[in-house]
């Protein structure tokens, strides 16, 4: 029933492999409808997928396995090509390819003029495969493979524009900070294969509820181990510095990166290992723990940030920490419900502020914004709904996904009053932060008199209009993904209901909304009186809580330093000075050796003569 759905990795496979080979021979035009037609023959395929699944009953969507071939057979140990299809990996596969399409289709006009068109979209292309082979993987080793791939493709885009000093070294630190993740995940491989005997998925969470115990140190063990690579994809704390740099990659890449792959992947492999994780309780709380925190760290640096990408890029931060939050207090389906939300809006969002850029010449300094809402109209009204989504307000997609995890973080099992305050808390900072970059670009004066904008492309609007859509609506979609991953999970979401505390979630964020108002619009002397007064804390916000600065004092500088004196005194003067005296002795034996090659055959007669009479005298008298 489900052999059609290698079909769904084959599509972008083959887009990479012939803009690869003939992206330089072929016209733009051309180049376009391969990458955006591989991608969107991938979202049918994905939906004759998901229409085969529907038409089974609940309990028998689970483990269908579809096997290509057997390429590992040892012993006991076997590991097969095989891709898993279930609701969760066919969830993933929507938002991967739909998102995906939509945005290679934005791709078209923003990329136009680069010269590296056809690589750009075969890297893209690339992508996706990279990302569905995560998502299909039926074991870890596939898991991982996947994962390798997708940090490969980030590397590849994030320094897609090569010639920046700026792009190599942000593609060079998200691809260092990502294999941390990826020697974590390795390991987790490695210690589950010694434990279970096996790789494959079915067979380990079927395994693991008989074998261990709540909080059994080896549970603790792999699921810490899978967190490390979490964590890093998902720039969770403290392995989080990377994403703000990756946006020095054009823009639709960071549509790509933090709606429908890489940053996604994380939660991911939680979902997916939940049943792991029920039996490590200690790590679900570290989990929410760490989720919660980084909602908080991450959305207080994006309120002084002037970049418009990196403001929505510490968004991103922020709400993938409500993600792991969720997954922490064992509300799996919210915190996909999430995920699928924020993919609309965020795509949206750097989408809509990649039309503002495009316009503006490549200007992404809010400072040198604004005065866009009457030149822009379609690009204001897509920013306004995906920033109303992102804020949360009623009605819109984020307001149903957020507020359920902001519910649960309260009344879930493992949940309790201080998550529940710190979101609230993260909820108002949202708000006041998008409302600022919104208010930022498109009204006062345009304060780049150089600039010249104007309204995007309709092959960079359409794509807008479709994601302001389900940015708008997308929120009806809860309960049908609370039922459709009920059957991966064990059980339908619970979603509580508490007026009070809805009511104080709504009014922190209508009242974010408004203090960005105020500040930025009203009452700008008043907001330079506010930054004098809080200088410090907020030069702390604007230089990003010196993370960089402490990982660069406490790792870069001394293992640099390690280096340095390693290649003094280990190369330099222990093994090159050991090798350099092996040649120059062999040099002075050699030279001493020669002195007896002389070329006078007298002397070689002399020679001859002295040695046998040498060996006589031996045989004679011993």
């Amino acid at each position: 029933m489900f052999a059609s759905s290698w079909l769904i990795l084959l599509f972008p496979l083959l887009g990479f492999i012939g803009l690869s080979w003939y992206g330089n021979r072929i016209s733009r035009n051309l180049v376009g409808l391969v990458g955006c037609g591989t991608i969107g023959a991938s979202f049918f395929m994905t939906l004759v997928t998901l229409s085969n699944l529907l038409f089974l009953p609940p309990e028998e969507r689970v483990g269908h396995v579809q096997t290509l071939y057997q390429w590992v057979s040892a012993g006991s140990f076997k590991l097969d090509v095989a891709i898993l299809v279930d609701p969760l990996s066919v969830f993933m596969f929507l938002i991967v390819t739909g998102v995906g399409f939509v945005i290679h289709v934005y791709s078209v006009g923003y990329m136009h003029d680069d010269p590296e068109y056809s690589r750009f979209f075969a890297y893209l292309n690339l992508f996706i495969f990279s990302m569905l082979v995560l998502v299909a993987a039926a074991d870890f080793f596939f898991l991982i493979v996947g994962w390798a791939l997708v940090g490969l493709a980030s590397y590849l885009l994030i320094g897609f524009w090569r010639e920046k000093t700026s792009a190599v070294l942000a593609a060079r630190k998200a691809f260092v900070m990502n294999v941390i993740g990826d020697v974590g995940m390795v390991i987790a491989a490695l210690v589950i294969f010694e434990t279970f005997g096996t790789l494959n998925f079915a067979d380990v969470f079927a395994s693991a509820p008989g074998m261990f115990r709540p909080n059994d140190d080896s549970m603790l063990l792999i699921t810490l181990l899978l967190l490390v690579g979490a964590f890093a994809k998902s720039a969770q704390l403290p392995l989080h510095t990377w994403l703000p740099d990756a946006m020095e990659g054009p823009t639709p890449v960071s549509a790509l990166i933090h709606a429908a792959t890489m940053v996604t992947a994380g939660v991911y492999l939680v979902a997916r290992c939940h049943v792991l994780y029920e039996l490590a309780p200690y790590t679900m709380y570290f989990i929410a723990g760490v989720g919660i925190i980084t909602a908080i760290f991450a959305g207080s640096m994006a309120m002084v940030q002037y970049d418009i990408k990196r403001v929505i890029a510490y968004s991103t931060m922020s709400q993938l920490g409500y993600m792991f939050l969720a997954m922490g207090i064992g509300v799996y389906s919210l915190g996909m419900f999430h995920l699928m939300t924020h993919a609309f809006f965020k795509a949206l969002l750097f989408m809509a502020a990649g039309s503002v850029i495009h316009s503006l010449d490549g200007e992404q300094d809010l400072r040198k914004m604004g005065g866009l809402q009457s030149v822009m109209p379609l690009t204001h009204a897509t920013f306004l709904i995906g920033a109303l989504a992102l804020a949360g307000i009623p009605l819109t997609s984020g307001y149903f996904s957020k507020e359920a995890i902001i519910l649960s973080s309260y009344h879930a099992d493992m949940g309790n009053i201080v998550f529940w305050a710190i979101a609230v808390l993260t909820a108002g900072m949202t708000a006041v932060y998008i409302s600022r970059g919104y208010l930022f670009t498109f009204f006062g004066r345009l304060r780049s008199p150089a600039a010249h904008p104007h309204e995007s492309p309709m092959i960079m609007i359409i794509p807008l209009l479709v994601l302001a859509v389900l940015a708008l609506l997308g929120g009806v979609l809860g309960p049908w993904v609370d039922s459709f991953l009920a059957p991966v999970f064990g059980h339908v979401a619970y979603h509580p209901h508490d007026n009070a505390l809805e009511s104080i979630a709504l009014v922190v964020g209508i009242g974010g909304i408004a203090t960005a108002g105020l500040l930025y619009m009203v009452s700008k002397e008043r907001l330079d009186l506010f930054k004098e007064a809080l200088a410090p804390l907020y030069d702390l916000l604007f230089h990003k809580y010196y993370v960089d600065e402490i990982y660069d004092y406490l790792i870069v500088r001394p293992t640099k330093a390690i280096g340095a004196f390693l290649e003094q005194k280990a190369e330099r003067e222990g093994l090159d000075f050991t090798v350099d005296q092996v040649g120059l002795q062999i040099k002075e034996v050699s030279h001493g050796i020669s002195l007896w090659q002389s070329g006078k055959v007298r002397s070689y007669a002399l020679n001859m003569i002295v040695g046998v009479v040498t060996i006589l005298l031996f045989v004679v008298f011993m």
